[in-house]
This record gives structure tokens, sequence and C-alpha cells, in this order.
């Protein structure tokens, strides 16, 4: 058993409303020279009541450029730009420019770019019709050129369709959702460390300046928790990096010990379809801990698996990256936590993550996943290292003298494993016991114990 925590910072309330998601919107526009051509696509990825996310896709269909700026006019006076991602973004009254930010400005043939943004409509959010790129109006072809002194050895002219398949090249990978892990400033082990001073500062920085997961839950309202998925998203894409965050509300959550709790069983799509909504660009998500490995364990639990399959779809639909939380190497064997797995599917989870809030070692649980991933036709799987620098004791709620693990960091290599991450956030409680306080809330004396034992 292994009880979780979540965050308690209080997000400020959003107005719930029924979310309309536009999706593949796409405006062609043109080149006024034969050398020239692009393509841009419009998406309205989710959309509130005096809101939207919009995406767009910017693809160069004629000679290879090393920046791009795209530009349109908006339908409506009341449709503005507030944040931006992965552009730099000005606004004239109705008149909108986004400007490459240097990763991602050089573009080959075929090549493509997208940017993001959060914007404010009135009640009406009508999609732009005409885009410029470089100041070259934009339909999707290029236009053919007749060349007046052919050689004996023409140059082809290229002749795309009306809909091609760009094959993206830039030059530089972007930051989503590889790049760097996002630092989120908005949890408890970073308010401690602004507070403290001396060598207990130097201590908690080890934690509040480690990129660790956002933990959204019932513990408020489905409105606010929107608001808090959207905030964090938000941030993470402005700044380009790729936040992780732990989706905590299942029915029967752990089995009503320490973490106790979830939303009632009629309710458990709705809350997710919710949160979902609030999702900017492509975050890590660490679906339902402890809900698989607790499987059958208790009364109230509903249609665990069927809730699982929903939340996965609801969240990856929305953007999301989604791994299904199994356990850990001291909890499931290797054939339960693989039949377990099979029995939610990955037709839209991305992969699995291994010990959340636990303590077992990193080589121990990725030799565990290797195995996992073996079976499961070699997929994905993220492990929380957090706070497993010593390894375990075989105790899971507070046991003392453990230390912080490897820090946070996404993986390309040959094996399974994607990322090592900060699920848990090392300083909150796992619960009432080994002299802790309630599940979730600051407890600094092991905080700086963690941090003290960290071999780094």
């Amino acid at each position: 058993m292994s009880a979780r925590s979540r965050s308690t910072r209080a997000a400020a309330a959003l107005l719930s409303a029924t979310t309309l998601v536009i999706g593949g919107l796409t405006v062609a526009a043109s080149s006024a020279t034969a050398a020239e051509g692009c393509r841009v696509d419009y998406t309205v990825q989710n959309q509130w009541p005096g809101g939207f996310q919009g995406d767009v896709k910017v693809t160069n269909l004629g000679s290879s450029i090393s920046s791009w700026k795209v530009a349109w006019t908006w339908p409506s006076s009341e449709q503005k730009i507030q944040q931006a991602w992965n552009a730099d973004v000005v606004t004239s009254g109705s008149q909108v420019s986004a400007t490459s930010v240097g990763w991602n400005g050089s573009l080959g043939t075929g090549a493509s770019a997208s940017f993001g943004f959060i914007g404010t409509s009135g009640s009406a959010n009508p999609a732009p019709t005409s885009f410029t790129v470089n100041g070259v109006a934009c339909t999707g072809t290029v236009p053919t050129t007749n060349p007046t002194t052919p050689t004996q050895t023409p140059t082809p002219t290229r002749t795309p369709t009306q809909t091609p398949t760009p094959t993206p090249t830039p030059t530089t990978p972007p930051p989503q959702p590889s790049g760097d892990l996002y630092v989120d400033t908005e949890n408890q082990s970073y308010a401690a460390w602004q507070a403290a001073s001396g060598s207990t500062k130097d201590l908690l920085a080890k934690i509040a300046l480690t990129p660790q997961s956002v933990w959204i839950g019932n513990w408020n309202s489905p409105s606010v928790s929107q608001q808090q998925m959207r905030d964090a998203t938000s941030r993470a894409s402005a700044a380009g990096k790729t936040v992780s965050v732990v989706i905590y509300a299942i029915p029967g959550r752990d089995c009503g010990s320490h973490s106790g709790g979830g939303v009632p069983e009629s309710e458990y799509a709705q809350w997710v379809d919710t949160v979902a909504r609030g999702i900017v660009g492509r975050p890590i998500i660490v679906l339902e801990p402890d809900a698989l490995a607790q499987l059958g364990d208790c009364s109230g639990q509903g249609d665990r698996v069927g809730f699982l399959k929903y939340a996965a779809k609801s969240l990856t639909q929305a953007g999301g990256r989604v791994y299904i939380d199994a356990g850990h190497s001291g909890w499931l064997s290797v054939d339960t936590a693989v039949s377990r797995l099979n029995q939610i599917g990955f037709e839209y989870a991305v992969g699995f993550a291994l010990n959340t809030s636990n303590y077992q070692t990193t080589s121990d649980t990725q030799r565990y996943g290797e195995q996992i991933s073996q079976r499961l036709g070699g997929r994905g799987y993220v492990i929380d290292t957090s706070r497993n620098g010593n390894g375990s004791n075989g105790e899971w709620c507070n046991p003392r003298g453990r230390a912080l693990g490897d820090k946070p960091r996404l993986v390309n290599d040959s094996t399974g494993l994607d990322a090592l991450l900060w699920v848990k956030l090392p300083g909150e409680s796992d619960g009432s016991c080994n002299g802790g306080p309630a599940a979730g809330q600051w407890w600094q004396e092991i905080a700086l114990e963690l941090a003290r034992n960290a071999k780094w």
C-alpha cells in the first residue's frame, strides 16, 4: 500500500461551462511568387465562455526559410490573444503577427512548426479565413513557373498536391514533449524555500528548484481543478518546457486510507472531461496512482477499468501524454501488472508509470519496468525517483532515513524508459503516521532529511 499526497495550492475559480472543441479547421494561403508557397492550419482545441485555446501550424511549401512570420486579422473585435508559446506574438487592434522563436524558425521544404495561444472571444468565435507567411498569402499550393530559357537538364518544378503531408525537419527538436521539465513555483516546497534562510534554504533549494508534478484531484471543485490544469500547462508551454501532472480522483481512491476519497462513480467521467478541457500543450499525465494496483481490493470502486479507459481517452484527446500508474516492483508481480495494464489497453495511453510515491530504487524499478515493457510490445514508462535515493526499508508511510532520488529528466535511449520524474512532492506527508501530519501537508523536518541525505 502506498499513500498519496496532493498539492494544497488553491487555484483561482473559473466559471464552469460546457466546452466546445473544434478540430482541424484548415485555412490555406498561397504565394505571390512562383518560388514561394505555404499552408496554415488553424485549430481551436478547447473553448469555454469568453475564452479558448488555439493552435496554429505553419507549413513551408516553397524554398527553405530561416525564420517565419504568420499574420492574420480577427473576424471579431472581441477576439484577442492573452498568452502564447513557441512564437513571439504582437497584436494591433484586430491585426495579429506571430514570429518564430529561434529553434523553430528554420523550415525546409515541407517542414512545419506550430505555436499555441490562449485567447478571449465574445459569444461567437469565428475562425480567421486568410493568413500570410513572411508577407505572402497562402492557399496551400505552389504556383508553377514555366522557365523562359530551359536548359537540357531543367530543374524539376515541385508539384505538391492540394493537401501535402509534410515531414518536419526542424534544426532543433521542439521543446515539447522533449526539452526540459518545468519547475512549478506554485507548490509548498517553493513557498518553504522562499521563507527559509541560511543552510535550511540551501537544503530546501534541492527540492523547490527541481521539476515536480502538479497534483489535481477532487479536493477542489471541477472548475477550479480545470483552472489549475490550465494554469500549470499554460505556464509550462509558455516557457517551452514539459510539465508532469497527476490525475487523482478515481472513485474509491486509496481504499479509504490516508488519501481516501475520489469523486462519486456517477460524476467521474464529467469530472475528467472538465479537467481535460484545461490542458494546454502536451503535458505528461500520470493517471490515478494506486488505482490499478488496488483493483478489486475494496468496495466502492465501481467500473474501475472502465473509468481508467475513459480517463485515458479524454485526457489524450485533449493533448495529454497519459501514463497509467501500475504500482511498483514491491507490490505487483510482472504478470499481474501486465494483465491489469492490458485490461485498460493502450489505444490512448502512451505507457505506464511506476514507483509513484514509493521508495524502490531506480535500478530495481527499471529492471521491473523493462520486463513489463517487453511484455507489452515495448510500451514506454516513467519512474518516480523523488524519494528513492536510499531505497526502501519496507515502510511506505513516512519512513525515516530516506533520500531524494535521481533528478528528473526526459530519457531518449534504447530502453523503454521515457522519463525520471518527481511525481510525489518531497516534503509533503504520506499521512498521519511515523510522526507526520495529514496526507499532503508540508512537513519541513522530513523535507530537510530527504535533502540532507541526497547523494548529490
